[in-house]
């Protein structure tokens, strides 16, 4: 006799796609949506990881999808972009072995961790009052981010609702969701580390030309110098030519200046480091601040509570505020808010912070906020070049490259941030003292 046994699971009802279908179509869609994931032609990692969490938040019909990524040493995850309810957002929170390590130690036993009841699957139990029943998680999925023989990160796909079987389908689909995030993040360190070389074999080259020019006009301007003394101290003190002299040798010594400074962004000039609290130094500041600006321009100081020990050379910290202080105030010719602001920052992993590349560490942040007239894109790309000025005839273009090449020379960053017509800041960004 034939088999009667109910077939539907196979077969189907009449017009009803059978399961088999029904795998191939998702499978279908889903390749779809990672084809249209063009990674390389997103102009930035946000833009890139914004595309992909919202792309993947429709394809699997969940509320929301968030990228976790590890810090540098590996022993936590930590929020950054995600796709809630249709709208883009990012996170701070963190995931570590010793804040949650029954969901750390399945995390990291599954190549794709599939929780189909939030509310009772003891993987998630350390997150249940704080996390899954305040969202009304109803399931969860979580895959690695994988890019290079190397897990980077995870992403979160998490349901909202009751609970949820995760098939097949969508659980390759999420691995291949985590691939496309570890590609974007790949390609974001090669672009970062290409625009890094290509500024500093920039700044190398027009740093060596300075240091070059400014070595053989020192040379000059010595024997100007020794030679105007000499005719100095051959005249009578009444003598009407002493006076033009004079204007030799102060000139001669202003130049020495501009040559000192070259030296500087070239790296020929020896720094002597000290101990100093990076908020004493701006808090000392403030006075020579007033005196600099117009008196329209309002100073305002947002320090950090905790001390920020760093090692610098204070001649040039002084400097660094002066010459950040004053294109501050030329900026607001009409008055406006002028910020000095310390702060600590920590970045667990290499990240962009204030519109550049950073390392991971721990580092002093001193910030000159202005609320002046602002730079254009282009103004700002070239801001540190030696002799580039936005101030025309009055400036020399050598104080913002003489802190750029003070910063290197601390082993410390420095970056600008600015829109037209919405002011500037700059940031200097030095590693914390032990």
């Amino acid at each position: 006799m034939p088999d009667e046994r109910d077939e539907a699971g196979v077969n189907g009802d009449a017009g009803q796609p059978t399961s088999l279908e029904r795998f191939e179509a998702d499978a279908r869609r889903y390749r779809e949506v990672l084809s249209g994931l063009a990674i390389a032609s997103w102009p930035d990692l946000d833009t890139a990881l914004g595309s992909i969490c919202r792309s993947a938040a429709e394809a699997m019909d969940v509320a929301r999808v968030s990228v976790w990524r590890y810090d540098r040493a590996r022993s936590a995850i930590y929020s950054g972009p995600r796709w809630h309810n249709g709208i883009p957002g990012w996170d701070t929170a963190l995931v570590s072995a010793t804040t949650h390590p029954v969901y750390w130690e399945a995390l990291h036993a599954r190549r794709v961790l599939a929780v189909e009841d939030a509310r009772r699957d003891p993987v998630l139990a350390e997150f249940r009052e704080s996390y899954v029943g305040p969202l009304h998680i109803g399931a969860l999925l979580d895959t690695g981010i994988r890019a290079e023989r190397e897990t980077m990160g995870v992403v979160c796909f998490e349901h909202v609702g009751g609970s949820r079987a995760w098939t097949i389908a969508e659980q390759e689909f999420a691995a291949s969701i985590g691939d496309r995030v570890g590609l974007a993040l790949v390609l974001d360190e090669q672009r970062r580390l290409e625009a890094d070389l290509r500024q500093t074999q920039k700044m190398e080259a027009l740093g060596l030309m300075a240091g070059g020019v400014a070595h053989d006009f020192n040379n000059i301007l010595n024997v100007i110098l020794a030679s105007a003394e000499m005719a100095r101290d051959g005249l009578d003190a009444g003598d009407d030519i002493r006076e033009d002299v004079a204007g030799i040798i102060g000139a001669a010594h202003r130049a020495a200046g501009l040559t000192k400074k070259l030296l500087f962004i070239a790296r020929r000039e020896a720094v002597a480091r000290q101990a100093s609290d990076l908020t004493d130094v701006v808090r000392d500041f403030r006075d020579m601040a007033a005196s600099i600006v117009d008196k329209r321009v309002t100073i305002g100081l947002a320090l950090a509570a905790e001390p920020l020990p760093i090692l610098a050379d204070r001649a040039f910290l002084d400097q660094a505020l002066l010459n950040l202080v004053s294109n501050a105030g030329h900026a607001m010719p009409d008055g406006g808010t002028l910020t000095l602001e310390t702060g600590l920052l920590t970045l667990p992993l290499p990240s962009i912070a204030f519109g550049t590349s950073l390392p991971a560490g721990r580092f002093a942040r001193l910030t000159v906020r202005d609320s002046g007239v602002g730079m254009t894109r282009d103004q700002l790309t070239r801001v540190f070049e030696p002799f580039y000025t936005t101030r025309g005839r009055a400036g020399t273009g050598l104080g913002l490259a003489v802190v750029y090449g003070g910063m290197r020379q601390h082993g410390g960053h420095v970056a600008a941030e600015s829109e037209t017509g919405r002011g500037s800041a700059f940031h200097l960004l030095f590693p914390l003292a032990p």
